[in-house]
């Protein structure tokens, strides 16, 4: 307990001595004589010695009134109770829902503990209280906006739950930043085991960060590597298992092509250490899912998936100086396996020997060479095997026509673009202009030997990747370069949105999600985004008449490492872990109705005695 004025206690010493001293002090009466005494009998006690102090005995009038100036001086020193729960009046409780919160070493999970301590704050909270909650996912989101509204932040978690993703913990308290960071006494409270990166680019503001420890055991083992490697004997499967606790861990792995099991065996493995698998894949699988069967706190990293099929994935190389935007429009497709060079490797180049690494080569700012890859993307620069000849250079063309009815302009809107130079091309007699502007073609086509495009200007020489139809176009080139059909089973990370085009009439598609739920999806921009692949497993997307399988999974060594931390480092400080979090809660008002009862008491015992 902790006292707000402490000092009101000293009065305890003046006021209890007073009291003390009234009831040592005698009544000084003056003398009668009287007949005799038995005319007065119940006054025969109070026939003694007249003198100044008596000899203190019991009375309960003097213990009920020295209690009663005891709570009132506790009263008035403004005592505080320490309550599990709120932090502060404005508390904003950002909820970490990664895989790792879904290990059972609470009662029920961390997840489930989380909830409960939320819970149990809320209960807690007294009137005039705000509180936020965040949900700290791949993508953070507001919960329930701050409120007092207790019972209605309580319906809004309801629909709070785990996931089996790496969590965005950085974007989510830089959220709760941005709504109470400018408040003196607002609290940001983490719920979470810790279990993610070093965050520097944070500052809480005014506000105070609480770092809410879940979870106490680290034990755990999980899957973190799956794949498929051509080798001289053949595909061979590997599969990774690490134990990240301090004990030995046995149990079945299991290995699965098609559905089929084609590999299980016996594991054992020594604390900190990773066992690797290899055995042979069998002939004409796509995918391969291991499973791994043990006594260990988390679930999610005892399953992976991995497509061993070529044709499901499409190998890019990116050949620039340096482009963020193109980059990242590049790795949203879930078949994107990205690499980047300065230059083009002699490998690639056509003629040299072997088969091409890559599907599709995309040259940013650098003149396009002959490759062996199926399909080539070039910006800004045309070489002797783009579908155009360059006579010159222009400035700010303007934009004129599009042909939007091309499988590679559809939903591309480039009416709005700015482009401050480009070259000044004329098509071959292979070319199909796709786009066109005041200087001459904006974008050209060729489908020969190979499949070509050619934009006439350098992106960041435009404002173009910063419009809404960039990730469009990128995503329409991939799938035009790559092929129809070019694949119908994905591995996925977990977490990750999965888009897909949504053919000419079709304007819904059907998700259905591990644990057999279908989900509706809406078209938008011209494509299919599934943004609810947070479990591991098995998924089926069916648009129109195609049906294409995903497969999530974890694959983190970050989350399966589930030994909760003692510390974070945020924005460059160190914040430590708190085993309970609590606030301070007034005391005064019971310990003064206790005195008003007290007197009450005292009133009553002095009344009936006279």
């Amino acid at each position: 307990m902790d006292f707000v004025n402490p000092g009101a206690l000293w009065w305890l010493l003046p006021l209890g001595g007073g009291i003390l001293l009234l009831y040592l002090l005698k009544m000084r009466r003056k003398d009668l004589k009287v007949p005799a005494t038995f005319l007065w009998p119940p006054f025969r006690s109070e026939v003694r010695a007249n003198a100044l102090f008596q000899r203190l005995r019991f009375n309960w009038l003097l213990v009920l009134q020295l209690l009663a100036i005891l709570l009132i001086l506790f009263a008035l020193a403004y005592p505080q109770v320490r309550r599990e729960g709120l932090a502060g009046e404005v508390t904003v409780f950002v909820v970490d829902t990664s895989a790792s919160m879904s290990a059972v070493d609470a009662s029920g999970s961390r997840f489930e503990a989380a909830k409960r301590f939320l819970h149990q704050a809320l209960g807690n909270a007294r009137p005039g209280d705000r509180v936020s909650v965040i949900e700290a996912g791949p993508i953070p989101r507001v919960v329930a906006p701050l409120s007092g509204d207790m019972g209605k932040i309580r319906a809004a978690l309801r629909d709070l739950q785990a996931t089996d993703c790496e969590a965005d913990i950085g974007e989510a308290l830089r959220l709760g930043a941005a709504l109470v960071g400018d408040l003196e006494s607002a609290r940001i409270v983490l719920l979470s085991d810790g279990a993610f990166p070093e965050i520097e680019d944070f500052s809480p503001g005014k506000a105070k960060v609480v770092f809410q420890r879940i979870g106490v055991s680290g034990e755990n083992a999980g899957i973190i590597a799956l794949g498929a490697a051509e080798t001289p004997s053949g595909k061979q499967v590997y599969c990774g298992v690490t134990n990240f606790g301090t004990k030995y861990v046995t149990g079945t792995l299991s290995l699965h092509a098609g559905g089929r099991l084609f590999d299980s065996r016996k594991v054992e493995i020594p604390p900190g250490e990773t066992l690797g698998v290899n055995v042979a894949a069998p002939r004409g699988a796509k995918i391969v899912e291991a499973f791994l069967e043990t006594d260990d706190l988390l679930a999610a990293d005892n399953y992976a998936a991995a497509v061993t099929d070529p044709s499901a994935s499409i190998r890019v190389l990116l050949v620039s100086s340096g482009n963020i935007f193109l980059e990242r429009a590049l790795a949203l497709d879930p078949r994107v396996t990205l690499d980047r060079a300065a230059s083009l490797p002699e490998t690639e180049r056509a003629g040299s020997l072997g088969q091409s690494a890559y599907d599709i080569v995309v040259f940013d700012g650098v003149a396009e060479k002959r490759v062996k890859a199926r399909g080539v993307l070039s910006f800004g620069v045309a070489g002797s095997p783009s579908p155009v000849t360059v006579s010159g250079s222009v400035k700010n063309p303007l934009f004129i026509d599009a042909d939007a009815e091309h499988a590679l302009m559809r939903f591309v809107d480039m009416r709005d673009t700015y482009v401050a130079e480009s070259e000044q091309a004329s098509p071959k007699p292979q070319g199909v202009v796709l786009a066109e502007s005041s200087a001459g073609p904006l974008i050209v086509a060729a489908d020969t030997d190979k499949r070509q495009i050619y934009v006439s200007f350098k992106l960041l020489e435009s404002d173009f990747p910063l419009q809404v139809g960039f990730p469009i176009f990128i995503a329409n080139v991939l799938d035009y370069l790559a092929g129809e059909g070019s694949a119908d089973v994905f591995s996925i990370p977990t977490g990750k949105p999965f888009s897909v085009p949504a053919p000419p009439g079709v304007d819904s598609a059907r998700l259905k999600t591990p644990d057999g739920t279908t989900l509706k999806l809406e078209a938008a921009g011209g494509r299919f985004v599934a943004h609810n692949l947070l479990k591991a497993g098995r998924y089926e997307l069916r648009v129109g008449d195609r049906k294409q399988t995903l497969y999530a999974s974890l694959l983190n060594e970050r989350e399966s490492n589930v030994q909760p931390v003692a510390e974070l480092r945020l924005g460059g400080g160190e914040v430590s872990a708190t085993s309970a979090g609590f606030r301070l809660a007034d005391f005064w008002r019971p310990l003064l109705l206790l005195a008003l009862l007290v007197l009450g008491v005292e009133w009553w015992v002095f009344a009936r005695r006279s």
